[in-house]
């Protein structure tokens, strides 16, 4: 039962990433494989800054640097080519994945890291031992989810960011200010990629190999969940984040990766939409 757990966790970090490559992907219209990269970034910033400042004023502040940065590539690489199309935002987007990569390389080095943060001492409840910081992710993890679905349905600006990803042409002659929502969306992605980066540092370790590790499951959670749903994407991270681990029962857990790549491709076979999208309805209904 413990696995569960390590479920859970999983599919939290990968919730909170997997819902900012979706903002990213339905408003801008492409894969963002640099996604991964701030994850790493915006870990290895908190780490940093946590030996400086401690964690409670460093983890906040690595997710607003990382946001910052990602609205700043986003008007420095990203706004010039998107008239361009999909397909050179995407290669685009990797090369980026290598400068950073590179970049922080060159100032953090390669070595694996932990953070000094404690989960602290577990509890028994009933077959699974739970630690009080482990409950606090998850609790993380879930306001998160619940903060971005009350933005997108109950606000303004998340109205906005409908109206452009299901039509950006339209909701510009409507009024809607296109490049504020697209700062506001690049800011959100790239701190949610901080936050799911600084969880999955607290957990375990980080390193700059993590965005490449962590951007193939991202896609998977994309794809499986149906990207244009973002409830579907959480939902579908969690699943994944779950049978993952609950794998490493019969499996070896070096084969995690491969067991969700195998579902992905079976639901794939089965609902080429994802699991969680209404694209297909919708296609239906016109």
């Amino acid at each position: 039962m413990q696995n569960l757990l390590f479920g859970l966790l999983t599919g939290a970090i990968l919730a909170v990433a997997t819902s900012g490559f979706a903002l990213i992907r339905n408003t801008e219209r492409f894969l963002h494989i640099a996604h991964g990269q701030f994850m790493a970034l915006g870990a290895l910033i908190a780490l940093s800054l946590t030996q400086l400042v401690g964690p409670l004023i460093a983890f906040p502040a690595a997710v607003l640097v990382t946001a910052g940065l990602g609205v700043l590539c986003g008007k420095v690489f990203f706004d010039p080519i998107k008239h361009q199309g999909a397909n050179v935002m995407l290669f685009t987007s990797v090369g980026l994945a290598f400068l950073v990569y590179a970049a922080m390389t060159a100032i953090f080095g390669t070595q694996i890291k932990t953070f000094p943060v404690e989960l602290g001492t577990a509890r028994k409840f009933g077959p699974i031992a739970v630690a009080p910081g482990e409950l606090i992710l998850l609790l993380v993890a879930a306001i998160i989810a619940i903060g971005l679905w009350i933005l997108l349905a109950k606000t303004a600006v998340g109205r906005s960011i409908r109206a452009v990803s299901s039509n950006r042409e339209l909701a510009q002659i409507r009024g809607v200010q296109i490049n504020r929502i697209s700062s506001v969306v690049w800011a959100l992605s790239s701190g949610l990629a901080a936050i799911a980066g600084i969880m999955l540092g607290i957990l375990g370790s980080v390193s700059t190999e993590a965005g490449w590790t962590y951007i193939l499951l991202v896609l998977a959670a994309a794809v499986l969940g149906g990207v244009s749903n973002i409830l579907g994407v959480v939902a579908a991270a969690m699943l994944l984040g779950l049978v993952m681990d609950l794998s490493a029962l019969v499996v070896d857990t070096a084969f995690r990766p491969v067991i969700a790549f195998v579902l992905l491709i079976g639901v794939l076979l089965v609902r080429p939409q994802g699991i969680f999208s209404f694209q297909a309805r919708k296609e239906a209904i016109a």
